[in-house]
């Protein structure tokens, strides 16, 4: 094992990224870090025979963890962007320091100039169609904006995305004025693969065009999200980004071209393909699966340069120690843990699967397949499962097709776009590379059957760690002491009643979570098994707040039904792809106004539907929702919820106006714990009167920082600061969870001002 010296350099590198991630006071860094170094002392004391002959490597291993450790402290804590730049335009011009990201409506580029006489990096998307390349100096206009963090637990950190790729801030311009074009290698390689793509989008319909850009270039910015998610569900996603599969495939091809067909031999024809794979790895954009693949390739082929066969366990931890020294931030790149896991998996179990399928006299092509495709899912699991809240069934079946036909695709594609930029259409390569493509869409299809894939609920951090642990366990049983074993054993015990404990006393609570979709509206309300969700937040030309942030939360809330479905009205900002949400979870009734009902009578075929047109009471347990019915003179006409829990209530109002708070104060108690404040903090509601009916303790507020309308308006602000009323916002307080736990409320905003 200690030949491996790189698994142990890799892994203290690992420790020191993760505590400068998760550290943010120097002292305590500091503090760890001599913790550390003391533990490595007394194990050289107690343990010499160990480390005097690595004493070395451990002084090694100690300064690369000390390295990543400030450095990754540093991108978080002390890198930050300046505040006072955020919002204001500026005309900028700077060095495109990537390959742009081109679709049909927009590119997107990072670009390297200087902001206050400081060097920075900024994300740029435009939707002009000029023509760019890595290394051009451009022009840009447009307002600065410093990008988004997490606003919830379990969301998405565009910003710390962003610092991953080295950029603090992002920036929307209507126009680029290229001033001067790059003429180094990268960007000549940039418009070999950009001839690429347009070479592929001229021979082929649309659909084909797009995945073959995912197949050979790893360009996934055209594949339809529909599309995609069929590949996902059907385990076939890896597919569409160049990976180690891909870059085995080119190497094979190199190979055979050169040794078998022009019969050229020697230590030549090694470097020839570590170059290949360099400017492989560069045309498919450097995605961190392809950097590893190349990385590790590479190893192997100068290891024949020098005539040494690498251990493909020490390449693996090279590749990343190499990975993690460019960028400590790969570290939490999804496709980075994917491709690392998935190649230590089949190290780990590829052998034992494979031999023990053999003696089931199947043939040896097939069983490596199948042997391939089941150890590498082994590791990844339970990371599928965190991130994407679903794991698919048949993707052991689907890649034994899909991997050797997605495998033809690589060398035949490039061999028949080389040919077309000398303007030589071979057809039949053409007519082999349309019936693959169309093979693999046909086996991504098959994510329709019922039980292609299952939703993965109630699984967090701990079961992941449960799960290691097990496998870890399962390896090392025989190399470890009954000590330890009772350690492990006591450490998964431990959090299992843990797990289950947290899940039990919020099983038993009434949680509403006030979920921060931007300038829009989506509230869950879970208690006891029951679950209901009031609106579904925003949908954009080119996002969706359901797809990208309502579904993934509720799921990950571990909600896989909903009992009722509120639709308040009918604006795009408050009900946006409902219909989405209806295809993809079971809805046992939506409760809505005729006016929603009359605009999406088509998409509610087959639902169960409840028209508010007087006031509807629904009772579970000890928990009663009221639904009020719309005020017809009212334009934001909404449907109105009123929650009682005990002593506990609050008011969801929607988009509800001063015409409507006028006619519910004649008619209904509207008197409430909290008040989910109307038409997102617009002047046109929150009325003194209003107010004074409903008499708040707390009001919420879910509004989009920095949007056009200019909500919250200052006059609700100063009417509910002038009542003592407590205002979280989602805007600067990210979604507010509200827990009432026998009359006891608690408020939880995800970010604390």
């Amino acid at each position: 094992m200690m030949t491996r010296k790189a698994i142990f350099v890799a892994g203290f590198m690992m420790i020191g990224i993760v505590l400068g991630r998760n550290i943010k006071e120097i002292e305590t860094l500091v503090f760890c870090l001599l913790l550390i170094l003391g533990a490595l002392c007394a194990a050289y004391y107690f343990f010499p025979q160990y480390f005097k002959k690595e004493k070395f490597l451990f002084i090694l291993c100690f300064l690369f963890l000390t390295l990543q450790l400030f450095r990754t402290h540093y991108i978080f804590y002390v890198c930050e962007p300046q505040k006072n730049l955020d919002g204001r335009h500026v005309s900028i011009v700077g060095s495109v320091c990537s390959f742009p990201e081109t679709s049909e409506k927009k590119t997107s580029f990072y670009l390297k100039t200087n902001l206050n006489a400081k060097a920075v990096t900024l994300r740029v998307t435009t939707e002009s169609k000029k023509s760019i390349f890595y290394g051009d100096t451009v022009k840009v206009s447009g307002k600065l904006k410093i990008p988004k963090g997490k606003t919830n637990r379990f969301g998405f950190d565009y910003k710390e995305y962003l610092k991953g790729k080295g950029a603090i801030y992002t920036l929307f311009s209507k126009d680029i004025e290229v001033i001067s074009q790059g003429k180094n290698v990268l960007s000549i390689l940039n418009r070999f693969s950009t001839m690429l793509n347009n070479l592929i989008d001229r021979s082929f319909k649309n659909d084909i065009s797009s995945l073959l850009k995912g197949l050979i270039l790893g360009n996934k910015s055209t594949i339809p999200d529909d599309m995609y998610k069929d590949f996902q569900r059907s385990g076939l996603a890896h597919l569409l980004a160049v990976s180690g599969g891909n870059v085995g495939v080119l190497c094979a091809f190199v190979e055979i071209l050169f040794r078998r067909i022009l019969k050229v031999y020697g230590k030549g024809v090694n470097s020839l393909i570590i170059g290949v794979i360099i400017v492989f790895a560069i045309v498919t954009g450097m995605s961190a699966s392809v950097v590893r693949a190349s990385i590790m390739a590479a190893i192997f082929y100068a290891g024949r340069i020098i005539y040494r066969n690498p251990d493909t366990l020490n390449s693996l931890a090279v590749s990343s120690v190499l990975m993690l020294l460019v960028n400590p931030l790969f570290l939490f790149d999804v496709g980075f843990q994917l491709s690392f896991l998935s190649v230590l998996s089949i190290i780990l179990f590829y052998k034992g699967i494979y031999e023990y399928i053999a003696k089931l006299k199947i043939p040896s092509a097939v069983s490596s397949l199948i042997a391939v495709s089941i150890s590498a899912q082994i590791l990844i699991l339970p990371l599928l499962a965190y991130y994407f809240s679903e794991v698919s069934v048949i993707s052991f079946f689907t890649n034994i097709v899909a991997v050797p036909v997605a495998s033809a695709v690589v060398p035949s594609g490039l061999m028949y776009f080389i040919f077309l930029i000398f303007n030589i259409d071979i057809l039949p390569f053409k007519w082999f590379l349309e019936v693959c493509v169309n093979v693999l869409m046909f086996l991504s299809r098959l994510s329709h059957v019922g039980f292609s894939h299952v939703k993965v609920i109630l699984w967090d951090e701990k079961l992941i760690f449960c799960y290691y642990s097990v496998v870890a366990y399962l390896i090392f049983k025989s190399f470890m002491s009954r000590q330890l074993k009772y350690v492990i054993y006591l450490s998964i015990g431990g959090l299992l009643v843990a797990f289950i404990f947290q899940m039990l006393v919020n099983y038993n609570r009434l949680i509403i979570n006030v979920i921060d979709v931007g300038q829009g509206d989506s509230s869950l309300i879970t208690y006891k098994g029951f679950s209901m969700l009031i609106d579904t937040g925003p949908e954009y030309e080119d996002f969706s707040s359901l797809k990208r942030v309502v579904l993934p939360y509720i799921l990950k809330r571990g909600v896989s039904k909903l009992d009722v479905l509120v639709l308040t009205h009918k604006h795009r900002d408050h009900i946006g792809d409902f219909d989405y949400l209806l295809d993809e979870m079971e809805v046992d009734r939506i409760v809505t106004s005729k006016e929603v009902y009359l605009e999406n009578a088509q998409k509610f075929k087959g639902q169960k539907v409840v028209l508010v047109d007087s006031l509807k009471v629904y009772r579970y347990k000890n928990l009663k929702a009221y639904f009020i019915p719309p005020v017809e003179q009212d334009e934001n006409s909404s449907v109105v919820v009123k929650l009682t829990f005990g002593n506990f209530s609050m008011l969801f109002t929607g988009d509800a106006s001063y015409e409507s708070e006028m006619e519910y104060m004649k008619r209904f108690n509207l008197q409430a714990t909290i008040l989910k404040v109307g038409h997102h903090g617009s002047s046109t509601a929150t009325s003194e009167e209003f107010l004074e009916s409903v008499k708040p303790k707390v009001a919420v507020i879910s509004v989009g920082k920095g949007n056009i309308f200019g909500h919250p308006s200052n006059e609700v602000l100063q009417r509910l600061k002038s009542k003592n009323i407590k205002v979280y916002r989602t805007d600067s307080n990210g979604t507010v969870d509200i827990l009432v736990d026998r009359n006891k409320v608690i408020i939880n905003p995800y970010i604390v001002r």
